[in-house]
């Protein structure tokens, strides 16, 4: 276990017993200027919360001695702090466990060093908060797309916003999450609690153009959401949420009648 301090005292830990992920990681944080502690194994991770609280945590899920999913609860429950997910498995299955286990984020361990570090800086931001910037909702990161949950919006680095329907907040909320993975049209269907039919992928392609265009028409800037044949679709920007909910898309009333996907 290794630990150097850095000058913004940021504390991040990396747990993940891949000796050479957990090295490389561990150095290209600190060269960030981050202080950065790497565990391997479960118990490792405890002991170092004796000496230290982090401000955000990287946790594989497969340890040799503890389940990912348990530490992210653990950690959600009782530390205020942002908490990633690092982990070989992907598929939607996995990525909603992550988030119902109180994940922030969660990346597949092909993603660059550089996208995580850019993905752990909304969430050290949030934890950095004073509470009065909890207490207003429009102090936010500002170099960052911001989807707020609450006030139903999307808005840009600039601050400009526009006003998005519920399957339009769920699905830029779903790939915003992704942060920068690429997710095919049936698991992002059935995230939204829809069949996995041809119908509800075109109706998608529907409602994505349909979020675009309006982004582009409210906020005068494109939508930083990729498509590609065979892949999906992708959010390439670095993008939070804000005012998150439990709610799951059906449970939102849509105030747009014509919303697609119902």
């Amino acid at each position: 276990m290794a630990s150097s301090q850095s000058q913004t005292g940021q504390c991040v830990f990396v747990v993940e017993d891949n000796t050479d992920l957990n090295k490389d990681l561990c150095e290209y944080l600190e060269m960030c200027g981050f202080d950065v502690t790497g565990c391997e194994t479960g118990a490792s991770f405890f002991r170092a919360l004796k000496d230290k609280q982090p401000d955000a945590v990287i946790l594989d899920i497969m340890l040799p001695d503890a389940d990912g999913y348990d530490l992210a609860k653990h950690v959600r429950q009782n530390i205020d702090c942002g908490i990633m997910m690092l982990t070989s498995l992907s598929g939607m299955d996995h990525h909603l466990t992550g988030y119902k286990s109180g994940a922030d984020v969660y990346l597949t361990k092909d993603s660059p060093l550089s996208v995580i570090e850019a993905a752990l800086q909304p969430l050290l931001r949030r934890v950095s908060r004073t509470d009065s910037d909890v207490a207003d909702s429009s102090t936010v990161a500002q170099d960052c797309w911001v989807l707020d949950m609450l006030n139903w919006t999307l808005r840009n680095p600039d601050g400009k916003q526009a006003s998005v329907t519920a399957a339009e907040r769920t699905i830029v909320k779903l790939l915003i999450e992704a942060n920068g993975t690429w997710l095919t049209r049936p698991e992002i269907v059935v995230a939204l609690g829809k069949a996995d039919t041809a119908e509800n992928c075109r109706n998608l392609d529907t409602a994505i153009r349909r979020v675009r265009q309006k982004v582009l028409k409210e906020i005068g800037e494109e939508l930083p959401v990729r498509t590609a044949y065979g892949r999906g679709y992708a959010f390439i920007s670095v993008g939070t949420v804000s005012g998150d909910t439990d709610s799951s898309p059906d449970s939102d009333a849509d105030p747009d009648p014509d919303s697609e996907l119902d």
